[in-house]
């Protein structure tokens, strides 16, 4: 039987990390767009600030630091690895972090070495990352599978366009957050409890995973094999033991990190203040989100106040939270809390305070990991989350890589699939009838009709998009459609995610995958001695 190799491997890992070098050359957020020039200049600005004042002033508004121009509002692990990118920006040329005089810089040896700090970011964490989730998740799985899954995530659009297009350093959260959710599944949930700090202190939207994986640490504590031997009271001082430490190596992770901003009420203030900033308002842009669809019919920022919306969205946000996380408190099981990341991350995206349209790839990591499990619902939902940045990928000028990038990836899928099985049957199958290893495949008909109905539309929108000119008394109108649409699709995902969580379809069993890998190697075999 085919097997993938370390070799292998190390090609994909080549190929993503080359495509991602590719897409650096590319137009990037706020290029040639002043007087605040866009997430590349913020990133860069941060470079500045951190480099260039103490670290007391770092979330703090002076006159060498104007918090309306860019100001820092991400965690502190973000401000570290700024400072650190600041330091060596300043040793290879000092004017690309010299105070106030760098903003808006555009030479092209700056842009060159901003492309490659994010490029160090996937090569020494991001892309490992991946690889050692998938292969932690998929220790029992088909090869063919396994191949599949790398693929889709080394390979996945969506994070490519935004890191290495837009500019942002995603893939450092991200990564982290892959490798806590790889640490679970190799049972090593002390590691897990670090690495989730470090991606939560690295961006504070990684509290859209927070809850599955606190509620899974508690509930697996108190439902340890290793306990089952012992009396009941054992059990439970071993449990509260064990949350104890986790506990402890949290709250360590956290004031480490935290340090230098703990020895001032005012400045640990202000850097919270940085991290929720509720005079934002409800969302930003085009999002597809709940909130975003709902006011274009009814004006909320018309009718409600910031703080109004922020309890509105809280509440609603943790409604939609919970029956996902009582059946994983209750059952904590590593299939559960895979369903239940992806669930946590869905309900924030679609209900929380202040949402934006990047915001997606915390649920498109998840999912991701997830794929060899539905490989057709997973692969849908990632191609509705690349579609749904679509308003902000146009405004850096984007779309046509990210149509190309979408098309490498479909293309790549294929090409594993005709490589790895070398079934002449089963590659003229239709993609969804392909992928589709689960229970779902049972209505392969209606299922590849709506399937297929999605992307149509998804190509339309794209098309107005990009060569319709809207009517000049609703000049947003595409934006919002494609706002709109995507929210549908969401919420209809958030629903399915939910039911296969609670009602028993977590995975699919591995049986039936064997069962029906076995039957493609049945057939290769047949077909090898007819010829």
């Amino acid at each position: 039987m085919w097997q993938i190799t370390k070799p292998q491997i190390f090609l994909l890992a080549c190929g993503a990390f080359t495509l991602r070098a590719i897409i650096s050359l590319q137009s990037y957020s706020g290029f040639n767009k002043p007087p605040m020039y866009g997430d590349f200049e913020a990133q860069r600005h941060w470079q500045e600030v951190t480099i260039n004042l103490p670290i007391a002033d770092w979330y703090t508004n002076t006159s060498d630091n104007d918090l309306m121009y860019w100001g820092l509002d991400y965690p502190p692990l973000t401000a570290y690895h700024s400072f650190i990118n600041g330091w060596v920006a300043q040793k290879l040329n000092a004017s690309y972090v010299e105070l106030h005089t760098s903003r808006g810089i555009t030479t092209e040896e700056h842009h060159n070495f901003m492309r490659n700090t994010v490029l160090v970011a996937d090569f020494l964490l991001y892309i490992p990352a991946l690889i050692i989730a998938v292969k932690s998740i998929g220790l029992q799985w088909h090869p063919i599978l396994s191949l599949l899954s790398l693929i889709v995530v080394l390979f996945y659009p969506g994070q490519i366009i935004i890191d290495n297009g837009h500019f942002q350093y995603n893939n450092i959260s991200l990564g982290f957050a892959a490798l806590a959710i790889a640490a679970i599944f190799r049972k090593s949930e002390r590691l897990a409890a670090v690495l989730f700090v470090l991606a939560l202190n690295y961006k504070q939207m990684e509290l859209y995973h927070a809850l599955p994986f606190f509620l899974y640490l508690l509930g697996h504590s108190f439902t340890s094999s290793k306990q089952k031997s012992t009396s009941f009271s054992q059990r439970c001082v071993a449990a509260v033991k064990n949350v104890a430490i986790l506990g402890l190596i949290v709250l360590f992770s956290f004031a480490l990190i935290w340090a230098p901003w703990l020895r001032s009420i005012h400045h640990l203030k202000q850097l919270l203040h940085r991290l929720f900033p509720v005079a934002r308002g409800v969302f930003e842009d085009k999002v597809s989100n709940v909130w975003c669809v709902v006011n274009v019919f009814y004006k909320l920022k018309m009718h409600f106040t910031n703080e109004q919306m922020a309890i509105a969205c809280l509440i609603s946000t943790l409604i939609a939270i919970l029956p996902s996380s009582i059946h994983l408190l209750l059952n904590p099981r590593k299939e559960a809390f895979l369903l239940s990341l992806i669930n946590s991350a869905l309900a924030f995206f679609l209900f929380s305070f202040q949402v934006h349209e990047k915001s997606i790839l915390l649920v498109t990591l998840p999912v991701m990991l997830y794929f060899r499990m539905d490989p057709l619902c997973a692969l849908w939902f990632l191609h509705i989350a690349t579609f749904s940045m679509l308003p902000l990928l146009v405004l850096d000028q984007l779309i046509y890589p990210t149509v190309v990038l979408t098309s490498i990836y479909l293309m790549l899928i294929r090409v594993a699939i005709r490589w790895s099985v070398n079934d002449e049957k089963t590659t003229k199958l239709p993609l969804w009838d392909v992928l589709s290893l689960s229970s779902i495949s049972d209505n392969k008909l209606f299922v590849g009709i709506f399937y297929m109905s999605t992307f149509v539309g998804c190509s339309l929108l794209v098309v107005g998009q990009v060569f319709v000119r809207p009517p000049n008394s609703l000049p947003f109108l595409f934006p919002l459609l494609i706002s709109a649409y995507s929210c549908a699709h969401f919420v209809l995902f958030f629903i399915y995610f939910n039911i296969r969580q609670i009602f028993g379809g977590a995975t699919v069993k591995i049986d039936n995958v064997q069962r029906v890998t076995r039957k493609t190697t049945s057939r290769v075999a047949t077909n090898k001695k007819s010829n």
